[in-house]
């Protein structure tokens, strides 16, 4: 199994009129593959809402098992990026 954070975008027009980005909402999983992981995220986060543009899947580096446990404490403060 490995790590990956699955994050969800929506395309948005600046005030020049030019495209960008703008991450909606992240989560991390544990897959045997991104496709799997893909799945798993889309599960955890209402898709229909959000409505996302784009979803990227980037896998995690392992990391020490004590780093690990503060890095979850840190990301359940901000439950992944959030939109109105």
């Amino acid at each position: 199994m490995s790590n990956y954070r699955v994050s969800f975008y929506k395309d948005l027009l600046n005030s020049d009129g030019h495209s960008f980005k703008c991450l909606q909402r992240w989560v991390d999983v544990q897959s045997d593959d991104p496709s799997q992981a893909k799945v798993l995220a889309g599960r955890l986060v209402d898709n229909d809402r959000l409505n996302a543009d784009c979803i990227e899947v980037m896998h995690l580096m392992d990391v020490p098992h004590e780093f690990e446990r503060s890095s979850v404490r840190a990301s359940s403060k901000h439950a992944g990026n959030v939109a109105p």
